[in-house]
Formats: C-alpha cells, sequence, structure tokens
C-alpha cells in the first residue's frame, strides 16, 4: 500500500491499517530491550517502566534503542501526517505501553490539549496517531469507529461511552494482527483498546503527530549520542528549541514521589516474605 491509497482510507474511513509495516528483523532488534525494561520500574535513577492503573508505560522511551527512534521517524508516517494535516508535522505524544488484564478504556478521542493538571481542553486540530502492535495481538486490540473523525469533533468532548448505542455498528476491531502491524488514524475519530480479562499484556507503539497550528505536546527526551545524525526536518518534528505544552504521561516528572515510594516498599516486603514462605 502507497502513501496516496493510505491517505485516501484514512480521508474516508478515519483509518488504515498496514501489516508487516515493521519487519521481524527490527522487531529483534530493539524488543529485547523493550522486553527487559518492562521487567524493572523506573524508582530513584533505575530506568524501565512507571506503572499507572492497568498500564505500565517505558521511561525515556525515545532512548530505549536506535531503531525506536528511527520508527518515530519513519519516512512513511512523516509523509503521511504532513500530506493528511496540511502542513510539517511534529512529534506531540510518544508512548511504549502495556496494556494489562482488566483494562477498561474510555471510548475517547485526541484532539485535545493536555493541561499541568492533566486536565484536557479539545481542540478542533487535525493530526494523526500511528499504533504499532509490537507483538502479536489475539486480545485487547485497538478498536476504531470508523468515519467518526467526519463528525465527532464537532461537539468538542473526549469521552463518549454514553453514545456507545449510536456508533456500534461501525466498531472496527483490529483483532489477530502480527506483530509489526501499522494503524494510522485520524485522532479526531472514537477510539479505544478493547477490554480483556486474561492472559499477557498487550505492548504498542504509539506516535501522535500533530501540525505547526496544534499544541507542541510532551517533553521530548533524546540521549545525546541520538543526535548527530538528525537532518533538519528531524529535528523540526523532534521539536528542537520548542517548549513542551504539556506535562509528562502518567506521571509528571516533578511530581510528588511519596505514594509511589510507598507502595513501591509495600511490593518489596511482599516479594520478600513470598521468598521467605518458599524458602528462596
Amino acid at each position: 500500500m502507497n502513501v496516496d491509497q493510505m491517505l485516501t482510507h484514512i480521508s474516508e474511513q478515519g483509518y488504515v491499517c498496514v501489516e508487516s509495516f515493521v519487519p521481524q528483523e527490527k522487531l529483534n532488534a530493539f524488543m529485547p530491550e523493550v522486553y527487559k525494561r518492562f521487567e524493572r520500574q523506573s524508582f530513584n535513577g533505575t530506568v524501565g517502566y512507571v506503572d499507572y492503573g492497568d498500564q505500565k508505560y517505558l521511561q525515556w522511551t525515545l532512548s530505549v534503542h536506535p531503531e525506536i527512534l528511527r520508527l518515530y521517524l519513519h519516512p512513511t508516517i512523516l509523509e503521511c501526517s504532513e500530506n493528511y494535516i496540511g502542513t510539517p508535522v511534529h512529534l506531540q505524544n510518544y508512548r511504549i505501553y502495556q496494556n494489562k488484564p482488566g483494562l477498561k478504556m474510555n471510548w475517547h478521542v485526541d484532539n485535545k490539549r493536555t493541561n499541568a493538571d492533566l486536565s484536557s481542553t479539545m481542540l478542533l486540530d487535525k493530526g494523526l496517531v500511528a499504533i504499532i502492535y509490537l507483538e502479536d495481538v489475539k486480545q485487547g486490540p485497538f478498536q476504531f469507529v470508523a468515519k467518526s473523525h467526519h463528525w465527532a469533533w464537532k461537539d468538542l468532548r473526549e469521552v463518549w461511552n454514553d453514545q456507545v448505542s449510536s456508533f456500534e455498528k461501525d466498531i472496527v476491531t483490529f483483532n489477530n494482527k502480527p506483530a509489526g502491524t501499522l494503524i494510522l488514524f485520524d485522532f479526531r475519530g472514537i477510539h479505544r483498546a478493547q477490554p480483556y480479562f486474561s492472559g499477557s499484556p498487550r505492548i504498542a507503539f504509539l506516535a501522535e503527530y500533530a501540525g505547526t497550528e496544534s499544541p507542541a505536546g510532551e517533553p521530548i527526551f533524546l540521549e545525546a549520542s541520538s543526535l548527530k545524525n538528525l537532518t533538519a526536518k528531524e529535528q523540526q518534528v523532534l521539536r528542537f528549541g520548542c517548549v513542551p505544552s504539556a506535562p509528562t504521561w502518567p506521571i509528571p516528572i516533578d511530581a510528588d514521589q511519596k505514594h509511589y515510594i510507598r507502595r513501591t516498599a509495600k511490593s518489596y516486603i511482599r516479594r520478600l516474605f513470598r521468598k521467605m514462605k518458599e524458602g528462596y
């Protein structure tokens, strides 16, 4: 599928799905480090994941592996975003995350500004989100309401749970898709992760691209060695010189950490007692 075909499908349906977008050899290059970091919680200088409800988010996502940074700057994704939005684009938000069993995500849209207190202000801006499955997905898949990008933005509302009966027939579910599958969608469209209640977490990559008139988004953190070969366009996508408009998600980096320290200590004590019962 070429860029023109992708853009046509997004314009008409609000999304496009491309299997095998990321080759297996690319996944093999960076997924071992992704798995390693999902095994350790970020705490006091240890870089791993941030736990939030039924989700985990990698910390310092763009610095996990060079191939991950290249994926956020993928020429096809950038070309689609620029042509669809109609202006140069920047990376507004970014994640590698796990959805754990039990997650009940709201039906929602993402055309919004995230404020300092993590509340949302709805906007009319046009943008694209790329979701890439980093493992084969057989449960808890991404779901999108086809053609909702044509009308949902007019209501200036983020959450749509109370309207499911009106759009249920238009829900597209991207289940049983292989690792490396790309779903590129208009962030004004209604979407969510389908709930599931057993099995392993679903790991995915997310990148949100917005135009020059849109808010800058969350802070972007890069490892210094990754800066040497960036083109001028890539620097612009990564917002060099721009001040962030939103805090980090899910927990702002300057937030009070006392709650998380207590929770980490309790977790450590539980593990210690479990080992004692097992006789180490």
